[in-house]
């Protein structure tokens, strides 16, 4: 890439997208290459869950700068699972782009600082069966999310201090976590507090 410029294939079903992002790193003194064994880099448009395989095809193949929607935290880390070794939001700006681009091809990935701080709470394997957790239990975590104590639940729920701490221990290790604060980070996650994403 040094000298030379940068060597890309643009993978993005919307042509009028493709073409533009295609003349921005023409613009920028990149060429653009027909197929993956020419480029540098390979741009793929990742919008979901479906488009996962597509990602890791690509990504055995070359190397990739996943171009995803909207470029949360979440996101980000789910296509650098599926292999890619950057991500960009698709509806940035062209620079900002190529930008992100030439970072990749030189091993380095630039995120904004909000998505990068939120990295550490998206880690994991995005596909995880989402745990089983009865009604009761969901009523716990909405409660704990309310800042109730385990003594104040343990009265509310007729159980004893020292069988409810088991209890949670119980809920929080199928969550994938280790204390309070972690299992209802996982709980917004997995889309069982009320008030989370589905």
């Amino acid at each position: 890439m040094e000298g030379d410029g940068l060597t890309v294939q643009v993978v993005e079903e919307a042509a009028a997208y493709r073409h533009g992002l295609e003349d921005a790193f023409k613009e920028a003194g990149h060429r653009v290459a027909g197929d993956a064994e020419a480029a540098d880099l390979v741009l793929v448009s990742w919008r979901g869950t479906a488009d996962c395989g597509r990602l890791e095809d690509w990504a055995s193949r070359a190397r990739v700068l996943a171009l995803v929607a909207p470029g949360d935290a979440e996101t980000v880390a789910h296509a650098l699972y599926h292999g890619s070794v950057a991500a960009v939001d698709w509806r940035a700006e062209t620079g900002r782009i190529v930008e992100v681009a030439e970072a990749a091809a030189r091993g380095d990935a630039l995120l904004p600082c909000e998505t990068a701080r939120g990295l550490p709470g998206a880690i994991g394997d995005p596909h995880a069966e989402r745990p089983f957790v009865d009604e009761e239990e969901a009523e716990w975590l909405e409660a704990l999310a309310r800042g109730a104590t385990v003594v104040s639940l343990a009265d509310d729920y007729g159980y004893s201090e020292r069988v409810m701490f088991r209890r949670l221990r119980d809920l929080y290790g199928r969550l994938g976590a280790t204390n309070r604060s972690e299992a209802l980070i996982n709980a917004v996650r997995f889309g069982l507090l009320a008030n989370g994403p589905d």
